[in-house]
């Protein structure tokens, strides 16, 4: 077993911020992860107790299975291991999709709701409403175009801090 290593530093005495996946690691997840049809939808890594977590969310166009988590996860932990991840210390590789609940950020994720109802919380620098309830109708590099109380809203998708997709039961 590995021994426990209390600095905030990765195997390679190099040091990160409690949370971040170095970004050398980062970089080589989601390489790993595209070559099986994968992308990485969130990481973070962090402690527990007196063993470290790697915690990796995955996505793909056509969902995430729970075959696939465990696929990504062969394939993370043996190239993880040949990079000497966490030689300082234990750590725990955990695989999972992003869920029904997950975080809308990107203007890929708000691509994927268009045609759905999405609440969308915005920036203290955006001069309207706060939280938005509506339909997502469009969305470009630069904005998320919703229907809302019966109009629709250009939202600035830099003023945006994160969306989640309601779901809508008939």
């Amino acid at each position: 077993m590995k021994s426990v290593d209390k600095s905030d530093t990765v195997s390679n005495g190099v040091e990160r911020m409690p949370g971040l996946i170095p970004e050398n690691i980062k970089e080589l997840i989601k390489e790993k992860l595209a070559e099986h049809g994968y992308e990485l939808f969130d990481g973070k890594f962090f402690q527990a107790g007196s063993r470290g977590v790697l915690r990796v969310s995955i996505d793909s166009p056509e969902g995430v299975t729970i075959a696939d988590c465990e696929k990504a996860s062969k394939e993370l932990s043996i190239m993880l291991d040949v990079e000497d991840f966490s030689s300082t210390r234990p750590y725990t590789l955990e695989i999972s999709s992003p869920g029904i609940d997950r975080q809308l950020k990107t203007e890929r994720d708000f691509r994927r709701t268009v045609g759905r109802f999405a609440v969308i919380q915005m920036a203290p620098e955006y001069a309207g409403k706060r939280t938005i309830r509506g339909k997502v109708t469009g969305c470009s590099v630069e904005k998320v175009q919703c229907e809302a109380d019966g109009a629709v809203i250009d939202l600035p998708l830099a003023q945006i801090l994160y969306g989640k997709e309601e779901i809508q039961f008939k």
